[in-house]
């Protein structure tokens, strides 16, 4: 459930939802429909064709893309199957809630995805085992503008305030998109141009990153930006009203890294999850978790 949608069926057993006052918002479409996760509901048509869809029955990964789709994001996380038509077999990968390929889809197989093992993530390439650390690369995207929730927000000079701080700068990083920068810390910039109304929001998105975010003050309370955009500097400068603050200095140089990682994590203790390692090695705890039958033709 989310935002008060309950999932049901009409008589002829097809999914849909309704709002709590029982108005229909998601119209009885679908032969599954899974429960929200990270903002999205996993979908299957009448041909069993797999896709995620919002709360406005928007398809976010439409029909058609993927053979087969976790049933679930965890932490803003699924793994994706398609055929490759060039090496006649399935290959998995990982996307997040705005369907951008984390992962790419190169593997034979990638096991379930577990909160608490998101650092070390089985998959296979052939017969050779590897771990994904998903941790880590989220870490070097940049945050996730999807699926936000506003914690709090505040103009520019009550956030000079409240985090004890008298210059804010804007800057580019590597990735050539705009973070700003106060003391030692940075935050995200999510801005179309010159901000006319200029706040900063400390938000958590569908991965549960909480960080802070530049935006317009129209924009509060938008769950999901496009881009960061790399604004065009070249013209007039903006003239800044407010004092003591050098916000508008946008300067053209690289980023430190922003988040320190620690090399070490808790061991693989309870990875399994209850299964034992003779289930494990039989296939029965499998990536699919025994069910490879969702792929059948139906």
């Amino acid at each position: 459930m989310i935002s008060g949608l309950d999932i049901c069926t009409d008589d002829n057993g097809l999914y849909g939802a309704k709002n709590c006052k029982g108005d229909i918002v998601i119209p009885f479409l679908y032969k599954e429909m899974y429960p929200f996760s990270c903002g999205l509901s996993m979908v299957r048509n009448q041909n069993y064709g797999y896709a995620y869809i919002n709360q406005y029955n928007q398809q976010i990964i439409p029909f058609g893309k993927y053979s087969w789709c976790d049933s679930q994001f965890v932490c803003g996380y699924a793994r994706v199957v398609k055929y490759d038509v060039f090496e006649e077999k399935d290959k998995w990968g990982i996307i997040d809630t705005k369907g951008d390929i984390i992962i790419p889809l190169e593997y034979d197989k990638i096991w379930t995805l577990k909160e608490g093992h998101l650092h070390e993530i089985k998959a296979f390439k052939g017969d050779e085992e590897l771990k994904i650390n998903l941790v880590m690369i989220s870490s070097k995207t940049g945050a996730l503008l999807d699926g936000l929730s506003y914690i709090a927000t505040y103009t520019v000079e009550e956030f000079k305030t409240k985090f004890h701080c008298t210059r804010i700068d804007v800057k580019k990083g590597k990735d050539n998109k705009l973070y700003f920068c106060y003391g030692c810390n940075i935050g995200f910039v999510a801005l179309k141009g010159i901000p006319q109304n200029p706040v900063f929001s400390i938000v958590v998105n569908s991965v549960g990153k909480v960080f802070l975010l530049l935006h317009e003050k129209e924009d509060i309370g938008k769950t999901s930006f496009e881009e960061y955009i790399n604004l065009n500097t070249s013209k007039q400068p903006y003239k800044n009203h407010y004092n003591k603050t050098s916000f508008w200095d946008y300067e053209n140089e690289k980023m430190n890294d922003y988040d320190n990682w620690s090399d070490s994590y808790e061991d693989e203790q309870a990875y399994y999850d209850g299964w034992s390692r003779e289930d494990v090695e039989s296939g029965l705890a499998d990536a699919y978790e025994n069910d490879l039958s969702a792929r059948d033709p139906w």
